[in-house]
């Protein structure tokens, strides 16, 4: 009865304590809303001015309001820095990170999955982030929420265009651009605009793409938004390109890269040398653009695949014309892996053109026969493919009408939520008022709350726990084994740890499945825990390696129990999970000495297990001088 009644005492302040603070809350979270739209239109778009955003928006807000917490979670996602592919791929591992939270509401995993796809594509996994944006598109529609329709459709539409799938491309980005348009969100309805024109360059039509980007060119101008303008330049260089006329594309190419050049952005003038030698060779400008290929050369790298592979092909064109087709050949095969590392067929049919007469050149007819084969069977699949397209390309243009009525009505659904959102707004000085009626049945309620602790004891148990064995996982263990040394120096006492991993485990999954080595792995966590005292923990730390925790235990202990449980591994029959089976084990042990961490102890027995591996496995190595190996016969 005593808990019942500090549980309603407890009410009774909480209650006080909501409504002493309700109007303040209420003018707060108005501009805290605010704030988060301003990031998330872009009208705050300097990086300075957007983390300084961020740290306001930490600062304001509960963390007991998950609605604001999980929209703060996805504003953190998209603020990380992708400048590399190395970068953009630690912020997909954070992108991922962030999705495992189970406090994420659908919207707020239809975000993230985009942000990971995002950062996928930077750091060159496309299929990868075809697959998020897949997705995030059916999850956003779940929600019916039309910027985040307008969000998903926009980045798929973009990757489906670069990879030539125009059709559902061009769908994707004109319901994007409707979308944008009426949401009053220009800074992504003018970037959603340049995908589009970009479709329509590559898709075959580029007096629509230029009609696009000159539209784009003179509303960034009047911003003063030079930078956007400039890449806009570059897009409409490479229609020209795509309509022959290689004078214009180059007087655009050239206004672009001086531009780059006098705002001191080496790497953008770089990937427009690569994209204007194509011109200068087809106007037989060839030494300009050998003179421009070196000097990209020095920034466009491996990682920049999109460039890259056309800066190889050029190389190779040029190579080709000055009769060094051994030189081409080696560039092309280059060139090749590049292009197909993004699935650029439309420069693997160009780069086949060449390459069969590179080949034929060295004299080798056979295979340049095969490339030239190769090229016509990609030129076939692109045609068909555009051909196909066309089709469904003026359905699409005809069929704005049924995406128009589509997005008018999610629109109106929104505008639907945001008004009862408005009115549940205003109600809540109420409802919490309305709270104190109801202690009365806070007896009800604290029966739920034992069950909810109940529960969350459980969540947390599986939260430590390795799914396949049982045993405690990598965090679980690492916990303990940072608590149990922290102890043993207080105590002044012994403390031991044994790293032992399955042999040859690898060989297990190939020869006889993975579901096989997941049964030898339980077998092995069995025996483990069978082997070990009331006060010891084994735990699994990834893969087939296990961490033993032995307080109170000496390095002599502790080699006397590992060889045991070799021994004991070495003599257990598996002919039950598999016939021949056999699983040996090599273990590394180390005992607390002057180690300032857990983190320390556990790098010496690392290097213990990594000797006995290298000793040949299937045996025992102290850390140190002695090893249990080195005297087979030794009683242990």
């Amino acid at each position: 009865m005593s808990l019942f009644r500090q549980f309603i005492a407890s009410g009774v302040l909480v209650i006080t304590a909501l409504l002493s603070v309700a109007d303040a809350l209420a003018m707060n979270l108005d501009e805290i809303d605010q704030l988060f739209d301003k990031i998330e239109r872009a009208d705050i778009s300097e990086p300075q001015a957007i983390n300084e955003a961020i740290a306001s928006l930490e600062a304001a807000i509960d963390k007991d309001d998950l609605p604001r917490v999980l929209r703060l979670s996805r504003l953190h996602c998209w603020n990380q820095d992708s400048t590399t592919e190395k970068l953009a791929a630690a912020a997909a591992v954070y992108a991922n990170k962030l999705l495992g939270d189970p406090k994420n509401d659908t919207l707020t995993r239809a975000d993230l999955l985009l942000c990971r796809g995002y950062y996928n594509r930077l750091a060159g996994k496309p299929k990868d982030a075809l697959v998020d944006y897949d997705e995030a598109v059916k999850l956003a529609y779940q929600v019916e929420s039309p910027r985040l329709i307008a969000d998903a459709r926009s980045l798929r539409g973009a990757i489906l265009s670069f990879e030539g799938n125009f059709s559902p491309a061009l769908e994707d980005l004109i319901t994007a651009q409707h979308l944008y348009e009426s949401l009053g969100m220009e800074v992504w309805s003018l970037n959603n605009l340049t995908e589009l024109a970009t479709s329509y360059r590559r898709f075959g039509d580029p007096q629509t793409a230029i009609r696009y980007y000159r539209q784009l060119e003179e509303k960034y101008r009047s911003q003063g938004e030079f930078n956007a303008a400039t890449l806009v330049n570059s897009e409409i260089a490479m229609a020209y390109e795509a309509m022959n006329e290689n004078a214009m594309a180059l007087e655009y190419y050239r206004k672009t890269a001086d531009y780059w050049e006098s705002a001191n952005e080496p790497l953008a003038a770089a990937s427009i040398y690569v994209n204007m030698s194509g011109s200068l060779i087809k106007q037989g400008l060839v030494p300009e653009a050998k003179q421009k290929l070196a000097k990209a050369e020095q920034l466009i790298k491996i990682e920049h695949a999109g460039f890259y592979s056309f800066m190889k092909l050029y190389q190779a064109q040029i190579a080709l014309q000055e009769n060094q087709p051994d030189k081409a050949l080696e560039l092309l095969n280059q060139g090749e892996e590049a292009f197909n590392s993004i699935q650029n067929k439309r420069g693997l049919a160009e780069l086949y053109t060449t390459k069969s007469q590179t080949l034929a050149a060295l004299g080798d007819w056979h295979s340049a026969y095969g490339a030239l084969e190769t090229q016509n069977r990609l030129q076939n699949e692109l045609q068909n493919q555009l051909q196909s397209q066309r089709t469904t390309e003026m359905r699409t243009r005809f069929d704005t009408d049924r995406m128009a009525n589509e997005n008018r009505q999610l629109l109106e659904n929104q505008r639907l939520k945001e008004h009862e959102l408005q009115i549940l707004q205003q109600n809540k000085l109420l409802q919490l008022t309305t709270m104190v009626l109801v202690l009365v049945i806070l007896a009800i309620v604290s029966v739920f709350a034992y069950k909810q602790a109940q529960r969350s004891k459980l969540m947390e148990h599986l939260a430590l726990t390795d799914f396949l064995t049982k045993l405690p996982n990598r965090r679980h263990i690492y916990r303990r084994g940072e608590l149990f040394v922290q102890q043993a120096k207080k105590q002044q006492s012994a403390m031991s740890v044994i790293l032992f991993d399955a042999d040859h485990f690898k060989k297990v999954n190939d020869h006889y499945g993975h579901d096989v080595g997941d049964k030898a792995l339980v077998v092995l966590a069995d025996c483990a825990s069978a082997q070990m005292r009331k006060a010891d923990m084994v735990g699994r730390i990834g893969g087939e390696e296990f961490l033993v925790l032995l307080p109170g235990t000496s390095l002599a202990q502790a080699g006397e129990i590992a060889e045991r449980l070799r021994k004991a591994m070495d003599d257990t029959d598996m002919n039950d999970i598999s016939t021949g089976l056999s699983l040996t084990i090599s273990a590394g042990v180390a005992s607390l000495d002057k180690d300032k961490s857990f983190s320390a102890l556990l790098n010496r027995a690392d290097h213990a297990l990594y000797q006995a591996k290298a000793a040949g496995r299937n045996q025992v190595v102290l850390d140190g001088p002695h090893s249990l190996a080195a005297d087979p016969a030794a009683e242990i």
